[in-house]
């Protein structure tokens, strides 16, 4: 996978930080999986067969999950705004001192390049930002499809890949797991008014 296409997966990763509308983000981050998808097609030119297959996955499920993710932010939008969240610089500079740190704790994991080993580390770090820095629910599911994309670089940049059924289990759970959440997400928003996790808390004290 080429850096170039690394670096714009992680730079997805941060717009999603700092986008201020769930639905912003929500676009970024499956922008990042389907690109994810069409570059690991892109890769398969002289790999194996069980490769195309995987790479085949992971563009099914990036089409997929961006089909559920739509649908959840269309059938979805919020009466009720979100509370006060800290400022942009802040989000982005949390997201950026977690990345640089799993950078240089993480050691080298023998994939093709470091190119590779630290895109798909910043991706995970990121992941982890997302949870921490944003409130609204939505963002937690984009956090975990930011961390099994963080996942996919890597497996697709491991000489030979992953074995197929490693990748078609992950694949598997993951859309599992965005469908479950996006109903919960709806259900949430009817009960609540809000996805806000804050306001949610604030209204359970009371």
């Amino acid at each position: 996978m080429s850096t170039a296409l690394l670096w714009l997966l992680v730079a997805s990763g941060f717009g999603a930080v700092a986008a201020r509308r769930p639905a912003v983000a929500a676009a970024l981050v499956t922008s990042q999986t389907l690109l994810l998808g069409a570059g690991a097609l892109a890769m398969t030119p002289g790999r194996s067969g069980e490769f195309a297959v995987a790479a085949t996955l992971l563009m099914l499920k990036a089409v997929l999950v961006t089909t559920i993710v739509a649908l959840a932010i269309r059938r979805g939008r919020e009466s009720r705004p979100h509370a006060d969240e800290s400022g942009l610089l802040v989000r982005l500079g949390a997201a950026v001192a977690l990345v640089l740190v799993l950078v240089a704790l993480v050691p080298e994991y023998g994939l093709e390049s470091i190119a590779a080993e630290r895109a798909a580390t910043a991706l995970i770090a990121t992941a982890l930002a997302l949870v921490l820095v944003r409130r609204p629910i939505l963002f937690a599911v984009l956090a975990f499809l930011v961390a099994e994309n963080g996942i996919a670089v890597a497996a697709v940049s491991v000489s030979g890949a992953l074995p197929l059924i490693v990748e078609a289990g992950i694949a598997f759970d993951l859309v599992l797991l965005i469908g479950v959440a996006a109903i919960f997400h709806r259900r949430i928003l009817a009960a609540f008014g809000t996805t806000d996790s804050s306001v949610m808390q604030g209204g359970a004290r009371g």
